[in-house]
């Protein structure tokens, strides 16, 4: 039994990175690039800018960026490797996981060059929330993708997910004032239980993600009828 884990290891990593590599990652990328541009150019060209309109602006990112979050599902080999041994959720796993550092990695870089948008105002933004709303989104992101990779049998997802996702996001600026997401600086307790339901949506996404990628109903079972003795 010892001997298990370590024959697991390479079977792992033969599916992990092929599949990493498999994922359509330009798309992930270019969304990510001009999310960033969406902050860094106002900084750039503008100067200084008012906390208010940094985060917008950082708001506006993350939504551009999380666009590009369904592209990384598509595998066009999925087809071919349906019947593989590995499990079904084994590659999306490793394509969430590369995804997850890219974002943070981009994350980093757009808030750090927002802060440095707001000059002296940069204490005045709230970064832990706006790191909250961002994973929210990006996990939100994930989970409509997660779903349309769920029942894309030809590992098309990009195509599907991102308008399913803008979808959602003009849901979420509908929403009426008492449970609104998207709120001003200008009011503690407004933003304070706004972001309260901003981790109630990253939880509710993670959920999805999680029970789209690895749940499976059980076949019915199919009952027999018991001979009668004559």
């Amino acid at each position: 039994m010892p001997e298990v884990a370590p024959r697991r290891a390479p079977v792992l990593a033969a599916v992990a990175v092929p599949a990493v590599r498999a994922g359509l990652w330009s798309p992930v990328l270019a969304a990510m690039l001009v999310g960033y541009a969406m902050v860094g150019l106002p900084a750039v060209i503008g100067g200084p800018s008012s906390p208010n309109l940094v985060v917008i602006l950082l708001r506006l990112a993350a939504l551009c960026a999380g666009l590009g979050v369904g592209f990384a599902f598509d595998d066009p080999a999925r087809p071919t490797t349906a019947t593989a041994p590995a499990p079904a959720w084994l590659p999306l796993a490793a394509r969430l996981t590369a995804l997850a550092v890219a974002s943070a990695a981009w994350w980093c870089a757009t808030l750090a060059t927002g802060m440095a948008a707001a000059g002296d105002a940069a204490a005045a933004l709230p970064g832990g929330d706006l790191t909250l709303e961002a994973a929210a989104v990006f996990v939100g992101a994930a989970a409509v993708a997660s779903v349309v990779w769920r029942r894309a049998a030809r590992g098309v997802v990009g195509l599907v997910a991102a308008p399913a996702f803008l979808v959602v996001v003009v849901v979420v600026t509908l929403l009426p004032d008492r449970i609104q997401l998207l709120v001003g600086l200008d009011s503690d307790t407004a933003w304070d239980a706004a972001h309260d339901r901003w981790l109630v949506a990253l939880v509710l996404g993670a959920a999805t993600v999680l029970v789209a990628a690895t749940w499976r109903p059980r076949p019915l079972r199919r009952s027999v009828p018991a001979s009668g003795h004559r």
